[in-house]
């Protein structure tokens, strides 16, 4: 009986022993074990854009925006300050989605008209971020993200479907119809959502590591940058590019 309990304190003192070694503080401002680590990210993302059309274009009756589903994969390299603290550099391949609805008429011109666009497109992103990391527990750590991107345009189309209907000068009611599939960052700076190649914007997420390995992060993404192609006395509109994404991803 003596032996068994004898047994019994031992694994007790031996799981102890691990426990505590195990234990890392939550906020841990100790040197790193490694400056550089590479990581892989893939994942799916929602977008869309903040417009001011409504504001500026009386003649528009209704103009929404929604959001549309897409993805993006990419690298990362963190360059570890301390335990705690990380810069954070990445280079993803991005594809967004997002569909327009407009609807406009001028009493004066007899004339009432729709739009539907679907637009998708591609950006190249590269975002630098200051990355704050925390132990919850010995295998797992959460971390917090925020920084600043640069994104430039690659490729993109606009799907565009119109109808509009106006009155001639006999009294006759015309109606036309029209389907069209413009260049997304192509296009001329009178054209219907015409966009600049380049933006640039915020960056903020948070996500959990687990076994130094395995991420997930989930982020959102704005443009402070106005992205709308405007041209000389023409209206001042403006376009920004918003976004949320959901990443898995393995570190080396």
């Amino acid at each position: 009986m003596k032996i068994y309990k004898h047994l019994i304190v031992a694994l007790a003192v031996c799981f102890a022993g691990d426990a505590a070694a195990q234990e890392v503080p939550f906020f841990d401002t100790s040197k790193p074990d490694r400056i550089l680590t590479f990581g892989i990210r893939a994942g799916l993302n929602s977008s869309g854009v903040s417009t001011n059309y409504m504001s500026i274009q009386p003649e528009l009756i209704q103009s929404n925006f929604y959001w549309r589903s897409g993805g993006q994969a990419g690298g990362v390299v963190d360059l570890h300050i301390r335990n705690f603290f990380a810069i954070q550099v990445g280079c993803f391949w991005e594809n967004r989605s997002y569909d327009c609805t407009l609807m406009a008429a001028a009493a004066e011109e007899d004339y009432m008209g729709s739009l539907y666009t679907h637009a998708r497109f591609n950006y190249v992103n590269l975002p630098v971020l200051l990355s704050f990391r925390f132990n919850l527990l010995p295998q797992a750590v959460w971390q917090v993200d925020a920084g600043c991107y640069y994104a430039y345009g690659i490729s993109g189309k606009k799907e565009m479907d119109s109808y509009i209907a106006f009155g001639e000068s006999e009294g006759q009611l015309v109606f036309d119809h029209a389907l069209s599939s413009p260049s997304y960052f192509g296009a001329d700076p009178k054209e219907f959502l015409a966009v600049n190649r380049a933006d640039f914007g915020l960056k903020l997420g948070t996500g959990l590591t687990f076994f130094d390995r395995y991420v997930v992060g989930v982020y959102y993404q704005r443009s402070i940058k106005n992205v709308a192609k405007n041209y000389e006395g023409g209206p001042d509109y403006h376009l920004r590019n918003c976004s949320w994404s959901v990443n898995i991803g393995y570190n080396f």
